[in-house]
């Protein structure tokens, strides 16, 4: 957003130095153009807040939103995680490479791979062969 379209939208003029604040937040937020400015003028106009408290008030807000997003993110990692080991258990417990795939798809080969030697179960054909290719690549790099 430039600096004018800020303007336009809020109807304020403002100086070059808070703008940058102003643009460097409505970066981070991630938010439409006008939903950010109509927020902005909400915040001015519910009180006689300065630019400076406003900016505080959006960046306190937007602490919070990444405080959830890294919980839910942190949550979704643990629940792909132990989905992956049921299905990685299941591969082998019906002799079925499809759910090691799916395990793939949820967290990498590696993961798969690791998860699998930790779980003490034999390894696949697929495992042995990235563990191969992890161990050619790392003697090329070495030898190169």
């Amino acid at each position: 957003m430039t600096q004018k379209e800020f303007e336009d939208r809020t109807g304020w003029l403002i100086k070059a130095e808070d703008f940058y604040i102003i643009n460097n937040l409505y970066m981070a937020t991630e938010m439409d153009k006008d939903v950010f400015c109509k927020e902005f003028r909400s915040m001015q106009a519910s009180g006689k807040l300065e630019i400076r408290q406003s900016l505080k008030e959006i960046a306190n807000h937007i602490g919070v939103m990444e405080a959830e997003n890294q919980a839910m993110k942190k949550a979704m990692n643990q629940q792909n995680a132990d989905l992956a080991d049921f299905l990685i258990g299941k591969a082998h417990a019906y002799d079925d490479t499809d759910f090691r795939n799916e395990a793939v798809k949820l967290v990498g080969e590696i993961e798969v791979v690791k998860r699998t030697i930790e779980l003490g179960l034999p390894l696949w054909d697929e495992d042995r062969k990235y563990i191969l290719s992890m161990i050619i690549t790392q003697g090329n790099q070495i030898a190169g």
